[in-house]
């Protein structure tokens, strides 16, 4: 007889909101950039580990714990790994805490060395099946497999946004459609400056099971910022998803997309280019007058064409809904289309057609979906000839923050104390 899959109990607890959070682990590991060359020239000496630390403390305070400016003290070296002869931890504490030192090019549980994981892990992120990695860089499938999955468990929010004056205050979200062991899932995919910030895995689409999802970023977010408030998020007009941010967030404002209402018309009318470009010119409004004038236009127009039923049903509802498109004009910087998020779901898309869908319990599912997004974030971007980039990732672009050029070790350093930030 099978056993019964434990599902997100197994690694979740309940907040006083009723939503529930992932567990962290690690978080009282300190992730410090460095290279093996200085390692091997100060790591043994606590005088010159304690000058780089007050260093890093007054550049990058943010990957260390709260009231380590009051003091620190340095209480020697942990035993050697096993894994990596050569290499090992420094234990601190701080307030009376203790916390462990790792050097960035030193991948968590001494699996390797950034330099030999950079190259698999940036495949991985891609979909390419870990079978493949395997046979081009060694281990097994299910070594790779829990690489990803473990940088799932580091806050997604808290690594990848690092500093709470970096937290958007707009936001785009959707629910992925997913294929979960045989049945339809669904992963609650928020974004904003093209960077995955919440990714969940839930049965159900309504509002309870998306209030439990989008409720992980909400207390990620919160780990930076207690008093976070986004001001808008663009939803496809999903019900139940309005109300989720909604009762989340007191103050946020639903601003309805209107890439959606467009895509209804034109799957109904898809030579009609005339009735696009319109419909379009629409939504190029530069202000609220622009916008009733333009709808009003365009509604007589429609009017004296002939139309099948089903066009004009969907046509219908645009201006139905012109006082929800309204909205987006009176919140300066909104999202007015879900493309933000969108886009990266079509990578999403890919990644799970790749794997053929989700195979593990939610647990395991999730944190692997965290994992790839953190692998999003931070991978750098493609390189494009003759043209250099201001910005080394999607991450770097949103929280103008690097600590080191190579971005694996970025996001190893990004990924100190677990994500869990001093705030």
């Amino acid at each position: 007889m099978d056993t019964q899959q434990r599902r997100r109990q197994l690694n979740r607890q309940r907040n006083g909101h009723g939503a529930k959070v992932t567990a962290h682990y690690g978080s009282r590991q300190i992730c410090i950039p460095m290279d093996r060359e200085t390692y091997d020239d100060i790591w043994r000496d606590s005088t010159k580990v304690r000058s780089l630390l007050e260093t890093m403390i007054a550049v990058h305070p943010e990957i260390f714990p709260a009231g380590i400016e009051e003091g620190f003290t340095l209480t020697g070296s942990l035993p050697g790994s096993q894994k990596l002869p050569g290499i090992c931890l420094r234990q601190i504490r701080i307030q009376g805490i203790a916390y462990t030192l790792r050097p960035s090019f030193v991948m968590p549980y001494f699996t390797g060395i950034t330099e030999e994981f950079e190259k698999p892990l940036l495949l991985l992120s891609y979909g390419v099946p870990c079978w493949l990695v395997t046979q081009l860089f060694g281990h097994n499938d299910m070594f790779w497999y829990r690489q990803v999955e473990r940088l799932g468990r580091n806050s997604l929010v808290g690594t990848t946004i690092c500093v709470a004056d970096s937290l958007p205050q707009h936001l785009a979200a959707d629910e992925h459609h997913a294929h979960w062991q045989g049945q339809k899932g669904y992963i609650a995919t928020i974004a904003s400056q093209g960077c995955l910030l919440g990714v969940a895995l839930t049965d159900e689409a309504d509002q309870a099971h998306l209030q439990e999802a989008y409720g992980v970023f909400a207390e990620e977010a919160r780990e930076l910022a207690s008093d976070y408030q986004p001001q808008t998020v663009n939803t496809d007009g999903w019900w139940a998803t309005q109300n989720a941010f909604k009762a989340l967030f007191a103050s946020i404002v639903p601003v309805l997309c209107f890439l959606h209402g467009f895509l209804k018309v034109r799957d109904r009318c898809y030579k009609d280019h005339d009735l696009h470009e319109r419909i379009w010119n629409v939504y190029h409004s530069l202000d609220i007058r622009m916008f009733d004038q333009r709808m009003k236009a365009f509604r007589k127009w429609f009017e004296k064409q002939t139309w099948s039923s089903s066009v004009h049903a969907m046509t219908a509802k645009l201006w139905k809904r012109s006082s929800q498109y309204r909205i987006a004009y009176q919140q300066a910087g909104c999202y007015r289309t879900s493309n933000q998020v969108d886009r990266l779901m079509n990578r999403m898309t890919r990644y799970l057609y790749a794997g053929r869908g989700l195979h593990g319990h939610l647990a395991s599912s999730e944190l692997r979906l965290r994992g790839w997004a953190l692998l999003n974030n931070f991978r750098a971007f493609a390189r494009r000839a003759a043209t250099s980039r201001e910005f080394q990732s999607p991450a770097h672009r949103l929280n103008k923050k690097r600590y080191h050029e190579n971005w694996l070790q970025n996001l190893m350093i990004a990924a100190s104390l677990a994500g869990k930030k001093r705030t």
